[in-house]
């Protein structure tokens, strides 16, 4: 399960910031690159890196803002996004991304590896696992050993070498 940090710290422009708001900010992000890689609608998705922006931001501790059931008063959350909100506070991870709704069906949770790679976004993360059925780092490294990786379009040489360099720093992650 993953663990919020209640604790505060003020940033270089002064200002007093919380520890969850930017775990729950980053949270939100891959839900985000999780529904544009699995298709959902990207005008729906794009509202997570918004709120994830706003709550990053936001004054008051979001572990305190649910315990005290008041997740509805940050802006542009609805009783549905403060569902989701307190599904990813409890267990780190929300239906969306596990069961999926009528208008989306969720790819594997491995595909959020992808995302982890400097500069490679969801949108290269949606292609390279639609497209090429690269799920995972794993399935990554493999496509490149194979040649694959270097004939897909918008993949240069510098995105190459950045791909090698994550995935030899995260050996031990590979299957």
């Amino acid at each position: 399960m993953f663990a919020y940090s209640d604790e505060s710290y003020v940033d270089h422009k002064g200002r007093i910031r919380w520890r969850c708001n930017d775990q729950l900010a980053e949270k939100l992000k891959q839900l985000y690159a999780f529904l544009v890689i699995g298709d959902y609608e990207e005008s729906h998705a794009a509202r997570y890196p918004r709120l994830a922006h706003a709550i990053s931001r936001h004054p008051e501790s979001v572990l305190k803002m649910n315990r005290d059931n008041n997740l509805e008063s940050l802006p542009g959350v609805s009783k549905v996004i403060a569902k989701i909100i307190r599904e990813l506070l409890d267990t780190g991870t929300c239906t969306k991304m596990t069961d999926g709704d009528e208008f989306f069906a969720p790819p594997p949770q491995s595909v959020l590896e992808l995302t982890e790679i400097p500069r490679l976004g969801a949108k290269t993360a949606k292609l390279l696992y639609q497209d090429y059925g690269i799920d995972s780092l794993a399935a990554l490294a493999d496509a490149i050993e194979d040649g694959t990786v270097e004939s897909i379009k918008g993949i240069g040489k510098a995105m190459l070498a950045t791909m090698n360099k994550h995935i030899q720093a995260n050996r031990d992650k590979l299957i």
